[in-house]
């Protein structure tokens, strides 16, 4: 049989939000695997003089290999979470690209009525250093891939990881770029999330909140702003 028109989404737009927990979680296996990096003998790995995609590659790995199922982490393993993806590709918010990559993805085990091609924690990685700001880098091409619906467009929340050089804080590196932003319309500053940690070479996380620019194609009704979480690791 023929159908014409186009059926209603089966999947609530936007996307029922993580629970705190798990995003704890995710936080918390980030900062013991960039603790682990940071240890390394420059033999081993040069952290100083890598790129984003090999630092990224190497944080994907030590997760991986090293943190997940490991039992450092209480909930980090198979039994709260899939493995962790680098820069898989997921279509944009209306299937006009379908190469989007976020460099990191997390999905977790258990999420009932949601897309889950299009659910979990969406991870965009950036440097941030004399050579890569706070606003140029971290913002215009970063935090603006989830303004735009390029990825976690069916979800309330994301995260952004800056791989921050000395002097290089948040506060007020961040709040700068974002004030002044043409790109990036901002609800809410970042502030500091209370019940997040720091331990060494690892900054407690930011939260900040964003208007976004699309509307669901599925629904035709204006995405809400997102979430972002914002871990910067200390280089």
């Amino acid at each position: 049989m023929r159908i014409f028109g186009k059926p209603p989404s089966r999947f609530p737009l936007p996307h029922p939000p993580l629970q705190l927990e798990f995003r704890l979680i995710v936080e918390d296996a980030i900062r013991i695997a960039w603790v682990r990096i940071r240890q390394m003998d420059t033999s081993e790995f040069d952290l100083a003089n890598a790129d984003e995609d090999t630092i990224t590659q190497k944080l994907h790995e030590t997760l991986v290999d090293e943190i997940y199922n490991s039992g450092q982490i209480d909930g980090f393993d198979d039994k709260v979470m899939h493995i962790i993806t680098r820069e898989a590709k997921y279509r944009n918010f209306n299937g006009a690209t379908l190469k989007k990559m976020p460099d990191l993805h997390v999905a977790m085990i258990g999420r009932a009525d949601v897309r889950r091609s299009q659910d979990g924690i969406f991870i965009e990685c950036k440097p941030v250093d004399l050579d890569h700001s706070a606003g140029v880098h971290y913002c215009d091409k970063g935090i603006i891939r989830f303004v735009r619906g390029d990825f976690a467009w069916a979800m309330t929340i994301a995260m952004m990881i800056g791989y921050a050089a000395d002097g290089y804080d948040i506060d007020p590196k961040l709040l700068d770029a974002l004030n002044k932003s043409q790109s990036i319309v901002t609800e809410s500053m970042p502030v500091v999330c209370g019940v997040s940690q720091t331990i060494l070479f690892c900054d407690q996380t930011y939260v900040s909140r964003h208007k976004r620019k699309f509307k669901y194609s599925e629904t035709g009704e204006q995405a809400p702003p997102i979430e972002l979480r914002h871990l910067w690791l200390r280089r």
